[in-house]
């Protein structure tokens, strides 16, 4: 399976959308053209606009310094921003309007289908965590699978409600309960993790400085091949990655 970075995706989409419109309506390609460039603009208002409305008010950022295509970004805003695009563009032109909406739904129910297919694959990933390199806290560099030997990897992020919600199961259980593992944060820069970790009761893991780790470009999330946090991944002999989907599962079978 091809992994494809969240703008790599996003691209491919776009594309395949246009190409499809111009096929439904080859008479008004140009129309459809123009169509596709104002949905691009709406799309990223819509999904920006949504995202800092639901954010943690006390992680707010003003609206367009967000990192729109990074996981933490919903398509709902997006999505219903291009429907409102394409009910206004197409007002005269009611057919075209039709086959327009008709395309949105069903790509985006088909991407949604096969986004949940995938989540749910639980195959060994490809073992490239030997060779990755990221970053601690304190700017060093750290081989995960030598450097930071944990037996589990959480990808998260401080603007992700779910893996806010992870990070304080795991804060309010017991120090000798917490399953073995190291947070990777997944593109944000280390002025917003630093304040994060210090600002809420998730500082109460005490991790090392190995097990607090920075993937800034999102390799590992790329080579999940996941666009939702967070992501929980197992650690095998060699370096192999496996998924693994249930936090409270993992939790019930830490040492005691």
């Amino acid at each position: 399976m091809i992994s494809l970075s969240p703008v790599q995706l996003a691209v491919a989409c776009a594309t395949m959308t246009l190409l499809a419109a111009h096929v439904i309506s080859p008479a008004a390609r140009t129309t459809t053209t123009c169509w596709a460039l104002g949905a691009l603009v709406f799309w990223l208002t819509g999904a920006s606009l949504w995202t800092w409305l639901f954010q943690d008010t006390t992680l707010r950022h003003p609206v367009w310094s967000g990192h729109l295509w990074s996981t933490g970004v919903a398509p709902a805003g997006g999505l219903i921003a291009l429907l409102v695009w394409t009910l206004w563009y197409c007002r005269q032109r009611p057919t075209l309007r039709q086959r327009l909406c008709l395309l949105i739904m069903i790509t985006n129910g088909l991407w949604w289908g096969l986004e949940q297919y995938r989540s749910g694959l639980q195959t060994p990933l490809p073992d490239t965590l030997a060779a990755l390199t990221l970053k601690s806290l304190e700017g060093r560099s750290i081989t995960p699978a030598h450097d930071a030997p944990a037996r589990h990897l959480l990808l998260w992020r401080s603007d992700c409600t779910p893996c806010r919600q992870w990070l304080q199961k795991l804060a309010d259980l017991p120090a000798g309960q917490r399953p073995e593992l190291a947070l990777v944060n997944q593109g944000e820069p280390l002025l917003s993790v630093i304040r994060y970790l210090d600002q809420h009761p998730d500082h109460q893991l005490e991790l090392e400085d190995t097990a607090l780790l920075l993937d800034p470009r999102q390799h590992l999330l790329a080579l999940t091949g996941s666009r939702r946090l967070p992501v929980l991944l197992q650690v095998g002999p060699d370096s192999a990655l496996r998924r693994v989907d249930d936090l409270p599962a993992l939790i019930a079978s830490s040492p005691r």
